[in-house]
């Protein structure tokens, strides 16, 4: 969870980079904010740690050309799958799983981006249209047998310069009920000019399997992701 442009698309496109690369696991990416010239060049960026604005506004120089189509090529060859249906219906990602499963034969895990772009058309009432996806989602995690990633913004309140927590989740408490774990996304911003300081606080909010605490990341936002901070942990281990 996170406000708008704190960093939880670029949060998950590192967890499918590692998915895909190190566990060599396929990934399914249903993306219904961003299509997936955008979602690819935001990888490469990470890839490569060129700006995202050169890749974006094709303004190569210094060997980037050279290091983007490298790691253009080594993207194409990971498996990740991206669908980048607007509005997408729960029963269209299922289906978007179920073909992704046929074609990798195992999942490593499915992510949403974000929760409150699907749509149920079976609910009348938004409560109960994302109460219903929720519940849906984590029978799909079971169907498919892998993590279900879904990416949610948080409500207004959390931006009062307090730490955001699972209560914060917009528009339904059943969000919140059925995760198993919830990873909230605060930048921290400067006390003087409300600037981010470029660091970002990943709290773990819920943990049916572990701690709960808080981790202090360094946000790259501009090459599309977090790095570690030395060490520097809060509230807890991890």
């Amino acid at each position: 969870g996170g406000r708008p442009g704190s960093g939880k698309s670029t949060l998950a496109q590192m967890v499918a980079i590692q998915t895909a690369m190190r566990f060599e696991e396929a990934v399914l990416v249903v993306s219904a904010e961003m299509d997936v010239e955008t979602f690819t060049n935001r990888c490469i960026s990470a890839l490569t740690q060129i700006p995202y604005d050169n890749i974006h506004n094709a303004d190569l120089y210094d060997g980037m050309l050279k290091d983007f189509v490298y790691a253009q090529e080594r993207f194409e060859r990971l498996p990740i799958h991206v669908e980048d249906k607007q509005q997408p219906t729960i029963a269209e990602i299922h289906a978007y799983a179920r073909k992704a499963k046929r074609n990798y034969k195992k999942l490593g895990c499915i992510i949403i981006d974000y929760l409150q772009l699907v749509r149920d058309p079976t609910k009348k009432d938004r409560y109960q249209e994302v109460s219903s996806i929720s519940r849906d989602l984590k029978a799909m995690a079971k169907e498919f047998d892998c993590p279900v990633i879904a990416l949610a913004q948080l409500n207004r309140e959390s931006e009062k310069g307090k730490r955001p927590k699972p209560s914060d989740l917009k528009e339904s408490g059943q969000i919140e009920q059925d995760a198993d774990q919830i990873l909230l996304v605060h930048p921290i911003m400067n006390s003087d000019d409300e600037m981010p300081s470029g660091v970002t606080e990943i709290i773990i909010g819920k943990n049916r399997h572990g701690k709960k605490g808080v981790v202090r990341v360094v946000d790259r936002l501009d090459i599309c992701r977090f790095a570690s901070v030395a060490q520097e942990q809060v509230g807890g281990g991890v």
